[in-house]
């Protein structure tokens, strides 16, 4: 048994991609691939063009690293940290790269903040925004890495309609800035958002209209 059969996917620079596809049908084994956590048994992933299936373990990690961003459903902040320390800890295990701009990382941080627009909640603690700001902080530490590609698995399934409202309409700006997304989602309004779209199932991909 196979949880992706025969997938052929290519996401350009500056696209954003939705995967959509019921519970069950490979969305979390092509998430993993992508981001280089498991391993495909055949094939070839290129990554910003490095073909990342002849990578060692550790060089896999400090790829993954340096030009994958991540955003999950659940935030995944500490709630006993501020939002610019929980946008911090993004750096803590991270390699430094050559090519980051210096500065402090609080520096980034803040930057990073207000670039999601949440320049007004440095020093919050989580517990005291919605879940959109929540969020928008958890993207924003995603953003800190200055990633090749963002993914996104789920990110508004906690959300109500108002704050999926206020994610979407970020992405739109992160696309327009140039960032990749790839938004995995089983929510067929959030997908209609991306520019291209695919749906999965039974571990196969296809192609469908926006």
């Amino acid at each position: 048994m196979h949880a992706l059969r025969d997938v052929e996917l290519m996401v350009h620079r500056g696209e954003h991609l939705s995967v959509v596809g019921p519970s069950g049908s490979g969305k979390s084994t092509l998430l993993n691939v992508l981001g280089l956590l498991d391993r495909p048994s055949s094939g070839a992933y290129w990554l910003d063009g490095v073909l990342t299936n002849e990578l060692a373990d550790l060089e896999r990690t400090a790829l993954r690293g340096s030009r994958i961003g991540f955003v999950f459903q659940s935030f995944q902040l500490l709630p006993y940290r501020t939002v610019d320390e929980n946008v911090m800890l993004a750096e803590t295990y991270r390699a430094p790269h050559p090519d980051r701009r210096r500065g402090t990382r609080r520096e980034r941080a803040r930057e990073a903040l207000a670039r999601v627009g949440l320049g007004h909640r440095l020093g919050f603690l989580p517990g005291r925004l919605s879940g959109g700001e929540r969020q928008r902080v958890a993207i924003a530490r995603a953003l800190l890495g200055e990633p090749a590609l963002l993914l996104c698995d789920e990110p508004t399934g906690n959300l109500d309609s108002e704050n999926t409202e206020s994610v979407l309409q970020l992405f739109d700006e992160l696309q327009e800035q140039g960032m990749t997304l790839l938004v995995i989602t089983h929510d067929d309004a959030v997908s209609a958002r991306a520019g291209r779209r695919v749906r999965i199932r039974d571990g196969r991909l296809s192609q469908e209209e926006v």
